[in-house]
C-alpha cells in the first residue's frame, strides 16, 4: 500500500515537471501590446496598440491617430525600420514623423530622420503600397476601440489641464 502510494507520488511529480518543461519549451509569443499588420497572409510589420493614441491637429479641429509602426525583420540583414506616423481618419492622409532604421544583428541604430509637424508633410495615401497596408491595419483597430481610445484622449486633456 505504501509502495502504490510512492509510486503514485512519484508519477505525479514527473507528471508535474514535464508540464512545466513543456511549458517551458513554448516559443515566445510577441507581447499582445503588437497586433500584426498583414498584406494577404503574410506579416508585414506590427503597430504598438500601447502607444497608439488619438490627439488633436494642432491646425484643423480634428483627431488623428499618433502610430508606431515596425517593419518585419530582414531575415538575411536584421534590419527593420520603426516608423512613427501620423494618420487622418477621414482623409486618407498621413505624416511620417519620424524614421528609424535598426540592424538587430549589430544592435544599434543605422539611421534616424525626424520632421516636426508641417502641415505641408500630410501625404495621401496611395493604394496598394505598404503604408495603405499600415492605414488600413491601423484603422481597423481604431474602429474597434474608438471609445477606449477617445477616453484615454479625455483623461489626458483632462490631467494638463490640471
Amino acid at each position: 500500500m505504501v509502495s502504490k502510494r510512492i509510486l503514485l507520488l512519484i508519477t505525479v511529480v514527473l507528471l508535474l515537471n514535464s508540464g512545466c518543461a513543456f511549458a517551458a519549451s513554448k516559443p515566445h509569443e510577441p507581447p499582445p501590446r503588437f497586433k500584426e499588420i498583414l498584406q494577404g497572409s503574410l506579416t508585414v510589420g506590427q503597430f504598438d496598440t500601447e502607444t497608439l493614441k488619438y490627439e488633436r491637429d494642432s491646425y484643423r479641429n480634428e483627431l488623428v491617430v499618433n502610430v508606431w509602426i515596425k517593419t518585419k525583420p530582414d531575415e538575411n540583414s536584421g534590419r527593420y525600420s520603426l516608423n512613427h506616423y501620423l494618420f487622418r481618419v477621414n482623409e486618407r492622409e498621413y505624416m511620417l514623423l519620424d524614421l528609424i532604421q535598426y540592424n538587430n544583428l549589430v544592435g544599434n541604430i543605422t539611421y534616424h530622420k525626424s520632421n516636426i509637424y508641417d502641415m505641408t508633410l500630410w501625404t495621401k495615401i496611395i493604394p496598394e503600397t505598404e503604408v495603405e497596408n499600415w492605414y488600413v491595419s491601423v484603422l481597423k483597430y481604431v474602429q474597434a476601440n474608438d471609445k477606449k481610445l477617445k477616453n484615454q484622449y479625455n483623461k489626458q486633456l483632462t490631467s494638463e489641464f490640471h
